[in-house]
Parts: C-alpha cells; structure tokens; sequence
C-alpha cells in the first residue's frame, strides 16, 4: 500500500502534494515558523515578567502612606544602585462643547490678525494645534494647558475657555515601568533595556555549510532594549479600563 503523501497548503489557500514543494519551499517554511515559535515564546516570558514586575511594585507602593502625585512611583534598591519606576500616562478627552470653544478662540484670534499681525497668526497655529486629536482621539494635555494658562481681555475667549474646562474629561491611560541601574553612586543611571533589536548577535555573518536553515544563532545581547512605547527603558503595560 503506497504512502500516503503530505499535502501542503499555498499561499492561495490550494492543496499542494509535498512531491510538489521545492526544497527552499519547505527550508523556508521550517525557517519562518522556527522564528515565530521562539517570538511567542519569548512574548510569553515577557508577558509573565511585566505581570509579576507590576504586581511587585504596586505591592511595595501600598506599604508607603502615599504616593507620588498621580499615581506615580519610584523606589531605589538599598545601595542605591538599583531605580525602578511606575509612572502613569493620563489623556485628554473632550465631549461636544469643544466645538464651540474653538470656533470662541479662534473668532478671537481672527479679529486680532488685523491687529496684531504676526501674534494672532501664531495663536491660530495653536489654537489648531491644540484641538488636533491624535490617533486614539485624545487631545495633546501641553497644548490644551497652554491655551488655558493665557489671560485674555476678551469675553469671546473667556467664555471658549471656559467651555473647554467644563468639557475636559482626564482618563489613565497606559502605565510604564521604567528600570535603571547604575556602576557606582558617582555613576549614572542606565535603562535597562527590553528591545529584541538591541539583541542582534554580535557574530559575523554565516557563510558555506554554516549558513542552515533552522541553525540557532549563536552570540547574546549586549545590551537589553526599550520597548518602543514610553521610551527609554519603558516598559508599556495597558491599564484596565483605559483607553
């Protein structure tokens, strides 16, 4: 009875007899799922890390009597050479009334061009650049408090003013962890980095019967990387219930 061949499935979802896939086919295929086995596996480490690293430093902030202002906290190892920090990410989010605020400032701003010329158009560009929202609709906190911090003899801009405080609405946002270590006390602090492309294998290239499909490259990292989110030697984690 002849053996039963195993059928490969294409990119276009058609069944393919194994007889019928080339070698580097299947050299590719073993190649891209090696990689993609050892990612989920070491996303799963990382997962598990940032669960217990959080769990920890929320654990040691609850023995404080208080936290840092808005949530933020940061404690040192006994010699000092060791920082690890949570901080707290908070957005901006306005209802409908915003609206209206912009088009109070902005009559503000156009009726002042005639007068002020170039200053007037300056506050156009940052009454627009405060009311931009960004990707997951949040507006920029710097650009809104600035707007906020001016004192105008104005009833127009007032009355906008005010109907952007009333419509401000702050909601926690992604928290970071942030971890730094340092040589000596004269020395400076270091992320510790959490990015697989500070990871790459300090070796040279493989060449002639070195060059296997499926060989593990060998080499450690130099140095551990960021995540891209919240820069340098932070670590994003979602919180419950934000954005």
């Amino acid at each position: 009875m002849a053996k039963k061949q195993r059928i490969w499935i294409d990119g276009r979802g058609q069944e393919v007899p194994a007889s019928y896939v080339k070698a580097y086919d299947k050299a590719r295929d073993r190649a891209v799922r090696r990689v993609l086995a050892g990612a989920l596996k070491l996303r799963a480490q990382m997962e598990g890390f940032m669960a217990d690293a959080v769990k920890t430093m929320d654990g040691l902030a609850a023995m404080k009597e208080s936290l840092g202002a808005r949530g933020n906290f940061s404690a040192r190892s006994f010699d000092a050479l060791i920082e690890v920090t949570i901080k707290q990410q908070y957005n901006v989010r306005l209802d409908g009334r915003v609206q209206k605020a912009r088009e109070l400032m902005l009559e503000y701003a156009t009726r002042e061009l005639e007068r002020a010329g170039k200053g007037a158009f300056l506050l156009q560009q940052m009454i627009d650049a405060a009311f931009k929202p960004d990707r997951n609709g949040f507006l920029p906190r710097t650009e809104i408090n600035k707007l906020l911090s001016y004192q105008v003899a104005d009833e127009k801009w007032n009355e906008g003013a005010r109907l952007l405080r009333e419509a401000l609405t702050t909601e926690a946002g992604k928290r970071y962890l942030n971890i730094a270590q340092r040589e000596s006390l004269q020395g400076d602090f270091r992320p510790v980095r959490l990015d697989i492309a500070d990871c790459w294998p300090d070796v040279a290239a493989p060449q002639g019967d070195r060059n296997q499909v499926g060989e593990a490259p060998q080499g450690g990292c130099g140095q551990v990387g960021e995540a891209s989110q919240g820069g340098d030697g932070q670590i994003g984690t979602e919180e419950k219930g934000g954005d």
